[in-house]
């Protein structure tokens, strides 16, 4: 299952579950590495159609949050226009809801449900949170035989959400009081958790209802039922503990879950042996295998190294900024131990702020660059450069990247560049970047010696940038050339192409992105041709010797792909 990341992070792997109000999604943490349950509740709509932030969203968000072994550990909590997201611990198991499609738990089983369910009531109720969707469905079973309950302030989030009173909670779970939108509190959760005890121990709920007005009707008119009519060979002290939990009227009720286990306990079996049957009857379901082997199993590479990307931005940051540091300083001869040491704080800068260690080094470059007689040509470049920077490098390595991209026009795969900015960002940051990276190619191309379509860079330049270089004539002759401009737009429109395509976050959307962007890249350089043929300049864009810079791009960007889906955000 491929599909653009959650929330910039989480990468879906499969669906777990599918209900009226909220979805619940296996995703892979690509920086923690770790498997994670979602559940995305979308916003109730107002009448045009416009999301509406509910009012209890704090509140919930609040009561999710608790801390227990028994409750299911909440990661984050987050939000985007449309839904909150809740990031969850991913709970290898099932739910008591799929133990009970096999029949209903014996005496011990029960025992152990009731004292880890009570467990988690009791603190959640001790700090001011009411569950108000005590059901099987909410109720885990982990492979060791352990239970952990779930979904703690998703029902209060759904009834402030304006949806009806039945979305917070489940028919058949829900008392009298809760049913009618009233106010509820501790009790409310002894019946619901009365219910849920009456269903393990006989696999059926005889409250359950398909309409509101049927539950209400069941709650209010008929009598509780009696559990050893459906069962008589279990304790009959059960009855009349059951039937006071799930008493139509609150005060009639257990004031506290406390005091409803200490009352049904003893009539229960052993906690230790109904763990080992749980885990048993688990296994059953499930199998004795791993899960997944690996949590990461089936991710690419890419999801698995993100979080990685901090470090690789520092390293590339110290790399290009220490170099273009170095290359200034030698040009402006101030003596071997102020170049070394100015190349050092630019490295340095480099390694803790990427963006500003890359500008660092391209400031003194550009400083060396304008002292030996290209003034204009270093005014242009760092004007457009540092409006660059501002307004989208600060913070992202796309402006690194850009001035490091002579180097793989030393090694043929220039045209590699546009196609990597769309995989890895939005189409205006990846457009806006491969433009510059066009032009900072091209000019070290041209300064190289490197004659049209100007893909390749000679790998001798870029070790001495300043040396005697005997091809200004070159550069004047590109940056006179009306295709100068096609070409530089021409790579913009291949990233942006490309990082549209890729935004689905899928390998083949990709796949069909890149071959996009190459045939806007080959257009671009066709039509290069025609306009520096049009304005009569001696420069020949050939589109033959273009053709192996091409696909020497195109093989390495497809192997890129190959490991792996572009690592993208949800949303724009």
């Amino acid at each position: 299952m491929e599909g653009p990341l959650i929330l910039d992070r989480y990468r879906p792997l499969a669906d777990l579950a599918s209900g009226g109000f909220a979805d619940v999604v296996l995703a892979y943490d690509t920086r923690m590495q770790r498997r994670v349950a979602i559940k995305r509740l979308p916003f109730p709509r107002d009448r045009a159609g416009r999301p509406v932030i509910p009012a209890g969203l704090s509140e919930a968000r609040t009561a999710a949050m608790l801390n227990h072994p028994s409750i299911v550990t909440v990661y984050e909590w987050d939000t985007d226009a449309n839904e909150a997201f809740l990031i969850m611990e991913h709970v290898d198991g099932v739910s008591l809801a799929d133990l009970l499609d096999d029949g209903p738990l014996d005496l011990n089983e029960a025992a152990t449900v009731v004292t880890t369910v009570a467990a988690a009531l009791r603190f959640a109720h001790d700090n001011g949170v009411l569950h108000l969707d005590i059901n099987p469905e909410n109720v885990l079973v982990t492979r060791d035989g352990l239970i952990k309950v779930t979904d703690f302030g998703v029902a209060s989030l759904s009834t402030s959400s304006g949806h009806q009173p039945i979305l917070g909670g489940t028919l058949g779970y829900m008392p009298l009081e809760q049913l009618r939108d009233e106010e509820v509190d501790e009790r409310a959760d002894v019946w619901a958790f009365a219910s849920l005890v009456f269903e393990s121990l006989t696999a059926a709920n005889p409250l359950a209802s398909d309409t509101l007005e049927g539950a209400i009707f069941k709650a209010n008119v008929i009598d509780p039922p009696v559990l050893t009519e459906f069962d008589p060979a279990l304790p009959s002290e059960l009855d009349d503990v059951l039937i006071a939990a799930l008493s139509t009227h609150a005060e009639d009720r257990y004031p506290d879950v406390r005091t409803f286990v200490a009352e049904i306990l003893p009539f229960l079996g052993d906690v230790e042996d109904g763990r080992e049957s749980l885990a048993d009857a688990v296994a059953a379901i499930i199998g004795d295998g791993e899960d997944g082997a690996h949590p990461a199993a089936g991710l690419g590479v890419w999801d698995r190294l993100v979080h990685l990307r901090p470090q690789a931005t520092r390293l590339l940051g110290t790399a290009v900024g220490g170099w273009l540091a170095y290359a200034g300083l030698t040009a402006l001869q101030l003596g071997y131990p102020a170049t070394l040491a100015g190349a050092a704080l630019a490295a340095l800068a480099g390694a803790l702020a990427p963006g500003l260690g890359a500008l660092l080094g391209y400031a003194i470059f550009l400083l060396a660059l304008a002292l030996t007689g290209d003034w204009l040509l270093a005014a242009a470049l760092g004007i457009s450069g540092g409006a660059l920077w501002w307004t989208a490098g600060r913070h992202s390595a796309g402006f690194v990247g850009a001035l490091a991209a002579p180097v793989l026009g030393a090694v043929y795969v220039a045209l590699a560049v546009p196609l990597l900015f769309g995989f890895m960002m939005r189409p205006l940051r990846a457009a806006g970047f491969a433009a510059y990276a066009a032009a900072v190619t091209l000019v070290a191309s041209a300064a190289s010696g490197a004659r049209g379509p100007y893909a390749w860079v000679d790998p001798r330049w870029l070790l001495d940038p300043f040396g005697p270089r005997g091809v200004d004539g070159g550069v004047r002759d590109l940056l006179g050339d009306p295709a100068f401009a096609v070409v530089v737009a021409a790579w913009a429109l291949a990233a942006a192409v490309t990082s549209l395509a890729c935004a689905i976050a899928s390998r083949l959307a990709a796949i069909c992105g890149v071959a996009l962007g190459a045939l806007t890249l080959y257009g671009g350089y066709t039509a290069a041709s025609l306009v520096s043929t049009a304005y009569g300049r001696s420069i020949t864009w050939s589109q033959e010797a273009l053709l192996p810079h091409l696909m020497a791009s195109l093989i390495l960007v497809v192997l890129v792909v190959a490991a792996g889906p572009p690592t993208r955000a949800e949303e724009e």
